[in-house]
């Protein structure tokens, strides 16, 4: 059985899912291990699953007793699968590192489970409709989004996505990035680009929205949650408008990916990560047909 572990929040699990879609797409029948990731409590968004935004997503899951070492953290955890990959039948084949690997596919063993965020579009380069397929969201029902829809079909609707959370902010790999010049200089090639734009903002930190993006007119999406299981909300509106401006989050990765508009302009940040965090200052994250501007204060 070749099995990939969905982990995280919902957006780094429909990485995962997609590494599984470009893993059958090269002739592997693959399985989806959800059983073995507890989410943290502090952490409410990892609470929700695929299946709560994609009610008609293609999930082949894994039986609740295989692979029972794929989420355990720290030293037990690596001992654990470095003993079950000499000794045992299971193998538990990590991300090599935090970039594209090409041929990924000739790594599976004949029961083995794929671990990691694979973080790029050019894992499943070949079956990019499939994914778009499964990731169709639940239909909305909310009046108040179901209105800001059907204006941002009719405008030329700019989505820009700010993650300033605090739970964010106190890692390492976040910090200098997406600045308030990152933001001034995509509003401005977006208005250099698109006629008559019409923002929209989506952020887990109103306070600062409110204090640095303060030049353009714009609507501040807040009544969606962040944390339920509707928290997929705000990443389907972003999906919903004609442009996008995208955080250094997966989150709004995937609300301007899924965004279906054929002449759409996404600015994503550059660099995606702090440079200062080595481990993954090389990485494929930004698809390769967006604009990227400088996110660094300077």
């Amino acid at each position: 059985m070749v099995s990939v572990c969905l982990q995280a929040g919902l957006a780094n699990q429909m990485f995962c899912y997609a590494f599984a879609r470009g893993l059958k797409a090269k002739g592997l029948d693959v399985y989806i291990d959800q059983s073995n990731f507890k989410p943290r409590k502090e952490w409410a968004f990892e609470f929700v699953r695929l299946q709560d935004a994609f009610p008609d997503i293609d999930v082949k899951s894994t039986n609740e007793h295989k692979f029972k070492y794929s989420c355990i953290t720290g030293v037990k955890g690596f001992l654990l699968r470095k003993l079950s990959n000499i000794f045992g039948k299971e193998k538990y084949i990590k991300e090599p590192v935090f970039s594209y690997v090409p041929d990924m596919q000739k790594r599976a063993t004949k029961d083995c489970n794929f671990i990691g965020l694979w973080q790029t579009e050019k894992y499943f380069e070949d079956c990019k409709e499939d994914v778009r397929k499964n990731f169709t969201f639940l239909p909305f029902d909310e009046p108040k989004n179901i209105e800001i829809y059907k204006k941002m079909e009719r405008e030329n609707s700019i989505a820009i996505h700010v993650r300033k959370g605090a739970d964010y902010q106190k890692f390492d790999l976040y910090q200098g990035i997406c600045s308030k010049e990152y933001y001034e200089r995509s509003i401005a090639h977006m208005k250099e680009c698109v006629d008559d734009p019409v923002f929209y903002v989506f952020t887990d930190n109103h306070d600062w929205v409110k204090e640095n993006i303060k030049d353009i007119e714009y609507t501040l999406v807040d009544w969606n949650p962040t944390s339920n299981k509707r928290n997929f909300r705000d990443m389907q509106l972003m999906s919903c408008a004609k442009h996008n401006i995208i955080a250094n989050s997966t989150y709004s990765w995937w609300g301007a990916w899924l965004n279906r508009n054929p002449d759409k302009i996404v600015i994503a940040p550059e660099p995606w990560f702090n440079p200062e965090v080595e481990f993954y200052k090389h990485n494929n994250v930004v698809s390769d047909l967006w604009v990227k501007i400088d996110s660094v204060k300077k």
